[in-house]
């Protein structure tokens, strides 16, 4: 048995689905659709499966959503529809209400948001509306587990055989008619007071997205957290993490060292295995982080008012404010940067979205920056690093809005509703960080693992496949061969490029890469890096670092979420932009 939750967005229907799943839930597929949706379980009911269908106004094939939830309806045909209506805007869900009944598929409703509307000195007449409608209702306030095993026990109850009826929903007298019933009931069953529009959200509202004090405050929030994040919190258990790695790392080696075993099977276990899984594990305290102070501005309410501030600035550029968010991790890391663009309708804004992410310097490239800055920029480092990303963000967007062009000819204009502000849940917080991070894991893991197995086999093994050192290796050879390339750039030495090379599978290896190559300890590798590098041949290297080819796990991610065409052409122009603007300030500096 299949349960469809639809409703409006920010009606409250993944809180529901979460209550009912026990967030027992997994991404799924059904016979007769591409796309996957996320289903979960319903405890004591056996084979009883409940969808989450994305949120969305009407089945008009406007959007993406609708084409979604249509698709869904009328091919997978789930035995009932859970149709979630939000108490306080209940004139503009019924529209979607009215044009799920239409379809024929057995449905109840579940009012959501009761509280709010009687804490607001309102009132709806739910037997009369479940009269009017000739529907089941199911009254929710604090989505209890009492309420949502009612919901459940009236959903099953309500199953039985039914023909699926294809209406014509874009007819203008038949729109016009439905916003005439809807209109006469809730006259008939709805009461409110003329102020309650005017709540606590409303008025925080005025101050957090005033048009002059919006994008400071905004930004001001955006500091703290990136500060906490890479700063404070994330630093701090990032650099406990590393050194329970080392621990560990330095038994294995001891165990190692006091048993005679292969030098080949120890090089594997240590610098391929043990250095993959350490690459992934040391991505987590960053991320966690990010995703828990991420979940709260989501949970909270504030994260639609960061879209809605964000759209105008983004406009220029073919974007719409939910791009932001994707903008914003992308600091962090691109991989849950690139996840977070399915949350965006648009298929051309999505487009434009992973255009614009690669450009936007994740922090795995942080060490390089300061390294190189603290040797040829020490007179003003702060105004370096600034620079750096300036020159990111800039490229980044002009591309983009190259690319883009104007919104206009997109299929459809950025509608946003601001629902209201709320206390963060505990428990969803813990839910949307844990959720996000368990896919970041499932999906980035095994990449960067294959990645790093596949790098350690080049820099162990020449072409004879003998077990040799670094500079000996098939990568030092291929470095050595391709070294030609990056002249042009100001990079005469191979290692320079070997390093390069590398850093497709984690900009973090570009710099011990150097180490290993050179043999400098980490005190003695910036007078290398000095005597490898001009002024202006570093320049032209910050600059080709900032911009060329994401990391391997990015490129995995952007395969499975966008195909791999899309992933070999960012990889491509990712490499081609950077080499042209490289090569242009070595030549101009």
């Amino acid at each position: 048995m299949i349960l469809a939750l639809v409703g409006n967005q920010n009606c409250g229907k993944t809180t529901i689905f979460n209550k009912i799943t026990n967030l027992k839930q997994h991404v799924g597929n059904f016979p007769g659709v591409t796309v996957e949706y996320v289903v979960g379980t319903v405890p004591n009911y056996k084979n009883c499966k409940i969808v989450d269908l994305p949120g969305l106004y009407s089945l008009n094939t406007y959007t993406s959503e609708e084409k979604v939830t249509r698709d869904f309806l009328y091919k997978v045909k789930p035995d009932v529809i859970i149709n979630v209506v939000d108490a306080t805007n209940l004139q503009r869900n019924l529209y979607l209400t009215m044009q799920l009944k239409e379809i024929g598929i057995p449905m109840i409703i579940a009012l959501n948001m009761l509280d709010e509307v009687e804490k607001n000195k309102g009132k709806i007449n739910t037997q009369e509306l479940s009269r009017i409608l000739q529907l089941p209702i199911v009254k929710l306030s604090t989505v209890t587990k009492k309420e949502t095993e009612q919901l459940i026990y009236e959903a099953i109850q309500n199953k039985r055989i039914y023909n699926i009826n294809i209406p014509n929903l874009k007819q203008q007298n038949k729109i016009n008619e439905k916003y005439s019933q809807i209109e006469n009931i809730c006259n008939n069953v709805v009461k409110m007071p003329r102020n309650m529009s005017k709540n606590n959200s409303y008025k925080i509202d005025k101050i957090l997205t005033n048009k002059f004090l919006g994008l400071p405050i905004f930004f001001f929030i955006m500091y703290i957290i990136f500060n906490l994040t890479f700063n404070i919190i994330g630093n701090y258990f990032t650099e406990l993490l590393n050194q329970g790695i080392e621990v560990v790392s330095n038994m294995i080696i001891y165990y190692f060292e006091t048993h005679e075993y292969n030098l080949i099977i120890e090089s594997l276990i240590i610098d391929g295995i043990l250095n993959g899984i350490g690459s992934v594990i040391s991505f987590l305290p960053i991320i966690v982080t990010l995703y828990f102070f991420l979940s709260i501005l989501e949970d909270s309410g504030y994260m639609t008012r960061i879209a809605f501030i964000m759209d105008k600035p983004l406009s220029k550029i073919g974007l719409s404010g939910k791009s932001i968010v994707p903008i914003l991790l992308g600091f962090g890391c691109s991989v849950p940067a690139i996840l977070s663009i399915r949350t965006i309708q648009s298929e051309k804004e999505r487009d434009l979205s992973l255009t614009l992410v690669p450009f936007i310097s994740c922090s795995a490239k942080i060490p390089i920056y300061a390294i190189f800055v603290s040797i040829f920029f020490k007179d003003n480092p702060a105004m370096a690093m600034t620079l750096i990303y300036a020159v990111g963000i800039i490229i980044g967007t002009t591309v983009t809005a190259l690319v883009g062009r104007k919104r206009e000819n997109d299929e459809g204009t950025f509608i946003m509703e601001l629902p209201n502000y709320r206390i963060p849940s505990l428990k969803n917080t813990w839910h949307l960080m844990w959720n996000k991070t368990k896919e970041f894991l499932i999906k980035s893991f095994s990449v960067i693992f294959i990645a790093s197995l596949i790098i350690w086999f080049l820099k162990s093994f020449n072409q004879e496949l003998f077990f040799v050192p670094e500079n000996e290796s098939m990568l030092a050879m291929i470095g050595q061969k391709v070294s030609f390339i990056f002249k042009p750039l100001g990079f005469l030495d191979w290692k320079i490029t070997t390093s390069i090379i590398v850093g497709i599978s984690a900009k973090e290896a570009i710099l011990s890469t150097l180490s290993v190559l050179t043999n400098a300890s980490s005190n003695m590798l910036p007078i290398i890096i000095g005597n490898m590098f001009t002024r202006s041949s570093a320049i032209s290297f910050l600059t080709f670092i900032l911009l060329y080819t994401p990391c391997i796990a990015t490129i995995g991610i952007i395969k499975k979420e966008f195909g791999i065409k899309k992933a070999i052409k960012i990889v491509f122009n990712q490499f081609f932009i950077a080499y042209i603007i490289s090569f242009l300030i070595y030549r101009i500096v």
